[in-house]
């Protein structure tokens, strides 16, 4: 006696094929995150913090992430208002101990996560700068997760210094 034979689904099929691509686009986001922090880790912009920092502002302003109090006229943007400044998380451009400039940004309400960005000089014409990503805080700062956010830098990186990038870019994981 012969059973009648059985076509196989093909939801199992594509819910494999799925999975294998999820995980390697998982892996290549992981090479490509390994890859542009060994690229940039070290970069140094070739002028001083305080011509590049507007530039670095309305990078992420221009994301999504709002720029806090008179960082929004250094970009060229309408004053802040009064009650805007008081309730937000962030906070405007200070310099620091080193000479360099830092700020944080308010939050993206819709991806949770907001900017700490850090500018520090590498002599008077050359200078670092780290975007540092904070995710998960608007429930609470204890609860925050804080890391540098390569991809963030990169596109600075293409905006100031097009060359580099491309050299940068070309040499990334793709997938």
């Amino acid at each position: 006696m012969q059973l009648p034979s059985r076509k196989a689904s093909p939801l199992p099929v594509a819910a494999c094929l799925l999975a294998v691509a999820l995980g390697g686009c998982a892996t290549v986001q992981a090479a490509r995150y390994r890859y542009l922090q060994s690229q940039l880790q070290d970069f140094r912009f070739q002028e001083p913090c305080g011509e590049l920092w507007p530039a670095a502002l309305k990078l992420v302003n221009g994301k999504g992430f709002p720029v806090v109090g008179a960082d929004h006229e250094l970009i060229g943007e309408a004053p802040q208002g009064f009650f805007s400044k008081i309730i937000s998380d962030g906070f405007s451009t200070h310099t620091t101990a080193n000479g360099g400039l830092v700020a944080e940004t308010n939050w993206n309400q819709s991806v949770g996560t907001r900017y700490r960005i850090q500018a520090s000089p590498e002599g008077p014409k050359s200078c670092q700068i780290v975007y540092i990503m904070i995710t998960g805080g608007a429930q609470g700062a204890d609860q925050e997760t804080v890391g540098p956010d390569w991809a963030m830098l990169l596109d600075l990186v293409a905006e100031v210094d097009p060359a580099a990038a491309a050299k940068i870019e070309a040499g990334a994981p793709k997938g």
